[in-house]
């Protein structure tokens, strides 16, 4: 099992999942570009840069039957990096309240014209004028109350600032692309699994099922719960893979 994690967290929030299906599934869970300890000195990085790590950590594993999952973030990562992936087996790609597609406040980046991708990223090094910029943004309907209160609150951490920074200028690189994903999974007769909680402050149920509903190869899974991993659900999930 490929595991990859949402913006904010490393590889080892997918520790527990990881040991409970030991038995069954050998996992790894990379952390993702400026995240945990990635040593990553490029400014951002492309699904190009991403694919070939997954690759590298795959190779060794040809003849074994491999199952992808994404949470957030990283369910939107694996949609771009699929048709990239050069394995012969993947088997399955599930997708935990995936970012881009149905996020609710998450989703204003992807809003945003691309010339103010770079400038923005810039202003995340310099955490007063990103604030006021926040704050701007707020006023004119842009983003929201969680949005600008989440910078505020975390853009006093040095190593943040790198992550939200190099995350910016990385993130319109991988776009929420529905008949892409599904040209993708058709073409490895593989089908993928969208989990939605129910109370995710941060997902937009309606314009997710609208993404995702109409693909042919996708499955839209409404649950219980938050936007946390629900990982009861995905053991039992891959036990009956």
């Amino acid at each position: 099992m490929l595991s990859v994690h949402g913006f904010g967290r490393n590889g080892r929030r997918m520790e527990r999942l990881a040991l409970a299906l030991g038995r069954e599934y050998t996992t790894f869970a990379p952390d993702l570009p400026y995240h945990g300890k990635s040593e990553w000195v490029e400014q951002r990085y492309a699904p190009a840069d991403l694919a070939a790590t997954f690759n590298t950590l795959l190779a060794d594993f040809q003849d074994q039957p491999v199952y992808l999952l994404g949470h957030s973030l990283g369910g939107r990562i694996l949609s771009n990096t699929l048709p990239l992936l050069d394995h012969p087996d993947i088997r399955d790609l599930a997708l935990v309240a995936p970012d881009g597609a149905g996020g609710r406040y998450t989703n204003w980046i992807d809003t945003l014209p691309s010339s103010l991708i770079r400038p923005l990223a810039k202003f995340t090094e310099r955490p007063r004028y990103l604030l006021r910029l926040s704050n701007f943004l707020r006023r004119r309907g842009v983003i929201n109350r969680y949005s600008a209160e989440y910078l505020n609150y975390n853009l006093k951490d040095g190593t943040f600032r790198r992550r939200m920074a190099g995350s910016l200028r990385s993130v319109l690189l991988f776009p929420p692309s529905p008949n892409e994903l599904e040209a993708a999974l058709s073409q490895r007769s593989v089908s993928a699994t969208v989990f939605a909680g129910n109370r995710d402050p941060l997902l937009h149920h309606e314009r997710l099922e609208a993404v995702y509903g109409p693909l042919p190869s996708v499955r839209v899974v409404p649950y219980t719960g938050s936007h946390w991993l629900p990982e009861q659900l995905l053991y039992d999930y891959y036990l009956s893979r």
